[in-house]
């Protein structure tokens, strides 16, 4: 099945679709999630930790290996109980029988040691792809250090 769309609805339905592809994950191992809806919110899903606190998963998806835009804000957003979900379609997000790649990294450990850059004009903060790839393969596909979090608060 092909998807026949402009740019901006390409990337607004990748981020949607990564959206609901991370919402499946966290319902398939049981999470208590809750996904906000529409286009100008400030927090994609919220994750209610195994003591009651919350925590707030920011989705980021794209379709092929495009670095991930994290702000427009010129800064990289971190707090304690921030998680971003770094979602990569390969090129495929029209194929329905590949499934995409999936980070879940803490907002703070993304902050010390990851490639991030802001664009020229100072406002677009992105994180590298090829970075994310290359030095984060415990986090691909793996629940792990988001389990650890949830469990810990």
């Amino acid at each position: 099945m092909e998807i026949k769309t402009s740019t901006g609805e390409t990337n607004y339905n990748t981020n949607l679709a990564s959206e609901y592809f991370i919402m499946s994950i966290l319902c398939r191992t049981a999470k208590d999630a809750y996904l906000s809806l529409g286009n100008k919110k400030g927090v994609d899903i919220i994750v209610k930790t195994k003591l009651g606190a919350m925590c707030i998963v920011e989705v980021k998806g794209v379709n092929k290996r495009n670095d991930w835009l994290i702000s427009n804000s010129g800064k990289f957003e971190t707090a304690p109980n921030l998680i971003y979900a770094l979602v990569c379609y390969h090129g495929k997000i029209d194929d329905l029988n590949t499934v995409p790649d999936f980070w879940f990294v803490p907002s703070l450990k993304l902050s010390g040691n990851t490639e991030h850059k802001i664009s020229k004009n100072g406002k677009t903060v992105y994180i590298s792809n090829k970075y994310i790839r290359e030095n984060y393969d415990e986090y691909k596909n793996s629940t792990k250090y988001l389990e650890e979090y949830l469990n810990a608060f």
